[in-house]
Protein backbone atom coordinates (compact mmCIF):
# COMPACT_ATOMS: atom_id res chain seq x y z
CA UNK A 1 0.00 0.00 0.00
CA UNK A 2 1.14 3.42 -0.57
CA UNK A 3 -0.70 6.85 0.61
CA UNK A 4 0.47 10.27 -0.05
CA UNK A 5 -1.26 13.75 0.90
CA UNK A 6 -1.38 16.00 -2.05
CA UNK A 7 -1.01 19.19 0.22
CA UNK A 8 2.17 18.25 1.68
CA UNK A 9 3.54 17.89 -2.19
CA UNK A 10 2.08 21.30 -3.13
CA UNK A 11 3.85 22.75 -0.28
CA UNK A 12 7.44 21.28 -1.68
CA UNK A 13 6.37 22.51 -5.41
CA UNK A 14 6.51 26.47 -5.10
CA UNK A 15 5.13 28.69 -7.77
CA UNK A 16 7.60 27.46 -10.50
CA UNK A 17 5.93 25.18 -13.29
CA UNK A 18 6.84 21.76 -12.56
CA UNK A 19 6.44 17.62 -11.56
CA UNK A 20 6.90 16.77 -8.90
CA UNK A 21 7.64 12.92 -8.69
CA UNK A 22 4.96 11.07 -6.15
CA UNK A 23 5.58 7.17 -6.89
CA UNK A 24 6.76 4.77 -9.35
CA UNK A 25 6.23 1.49 -9.32
CA UNK A 26 6.92 -0.84 -12.19
CA UNK A 27 4.77 0.74 -15.48
CA UNK A 28 3.03 2.34 -13.10
CA UNK A 29 4.61 6.76 -12.83
CA UNK A 30 2.78 9.16 -11.07
CA UNK A 31 2.97 12.74 -10.21
CA UNK A 32 2.12 16.30 -9.75
CA UNK A 33 2.15 18.71 -12.49
CA UNK A 34 2.05 22.33 -11.39
CA UNK A 35 1.54 25.14 -14.01
CA UNK A 36 1.26 29.01 -13.09
CA UNK A 37 -0.82 31.53 -15.28
CA UNK A 38 0.13 31.51 -19.13
CA UNK A 39 2.36 27.82 -18.53
CA UNK A 40 2.16 25.90 -21.86
CA UNK A 41 3.57 22.36 -22.48
CA UNK A 42 3.41 22.02 -26.31
CA UNK A 43 1.86 19.57 -28.17
CA UNK A 44 3.73 15.67 -27.93
CA UNK A 45 3.07 12.55 -27.42
CA UNK A 46 4.12 9.11 -26.90
CA UNK A 47 4.33 5.82 -28.26
CA UNK A 48 4.18 3.64 -25.36
CA UNK A 49 2.35 5.49 -22.26
CA UNK A 50 -1.42 5.73 -21.72
CA UNK A 51 -2.17 8.67 -19.34
CA UNK A 52 -4.83 9.72 -17.06
CA UNK A 53 -4.88 13.57 -15.89
CA UNK A 54 -7.16 14.59 -12.95
CA UNK A 55 -7.21 18.23 -12.37
CA UNK A 56 -6.89 18.69 -8.17
CA UNK A 57 -7.45 22.37 -8.92
CA UNK A 58 -7.36 25.19 -11.03
CA UNK A 59 -8.83 24.85 -14.45
CA UNK A 60 -6.50 25.23 -18.40
CA UNK A 61 -6.95 23.47 -21.50
CA UNK A 62 -5.35 20.20 -22.52
CA UNK A 63 -5.25 19.78 -26.67
CA UNK A 64 -5.79 16.67 -27.61
CA UNK A 65 -5.16 16.22 -31.44
CA UNK A 66 -5.34 19.99 -32.46
CA UNK A 67 -8.18 19.97 -30.04
CA UNK A 68 -8.60 22.14 -26.75
CA UNK A 69 -10.66 20.68 -24.24
CA UNK A 70 -11.34 23.04 -21.34
CA UNK A 71 -11.25 21.48 -17.57
CA UNK A 72 -11.14 22.39 -14.52
CA UNK A 73 -11.25 20.54 -10.71
CA UNK A 74 -12.92 17.35 -10.10
CA UNK A 75 -12.69 16.80 -14.03
CA UNK A 76 -10.69 14.44 -16.01
CA UNK A 77 -9.08 13.69 -18.90
CA UNK A 78 -7.75 9.97 -20.49
CA UNK A 79 -5.22 9.96 -23.31
CA UNK A 80 -4.33 7.09 -24.74
CA UNK A 81 -0.61 6.23 -26.62
CA UNK A 82 -0.12 8.04 -30.00
CA UNK A 83 -2.73 10.57 -29.04
CA UNK A 84 -0.88 14.12 -29.26
CA UNK A 85 -1.78 16.15 -26.61
CA UNK A 86 -0.79 19.58 -24.60
CA UNK A 87 -1.48 22.07 -21.54
CA UNK A 88 -2.12 25.60 -21.33
CA UNK A 89 -3.07 27.22 -18.06
CA UNK A 90 -5.68 29.69 -19.20
CA UNK A 91 -7.12 30.87 -15.33
CA UNK A 92 -4.98 33.66 -13.35
CA UNK A 93 -4.31 31.14 -10.62
CA UNK A 94 -1.68 28.16 -10.41
CA UNK A 95 -3.34 24.70 -12.15
CA UNK A 96 -2.46 21.67 -10.39
CA UNK A 97 -3.01 18.31 -12.44
CA UNK A 98 -2.50 14.64 -11.19
CA UNK A 99 -0.61 12.72 -13.92
CA UNK A 100 -0.89 8.91 -13.96
CA UNK A 101 0.91 7.60 -16.55
CA UNK A 102 0.87 3.71 -17.49
CA UNK A 103 3.74 2.18 -19.94
CA UNK A 104 2.52 -0.48 -21.89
Amino acid sequence: MFKFDINSVLSEIGDKSSRHAVLKEGALDVGILMYPPNQITPDHKHSNIDEIFYVVSGSGAITINDKPHLVKEKEMIFSPHDEVHGFINTSDENWIVLQIKLNI
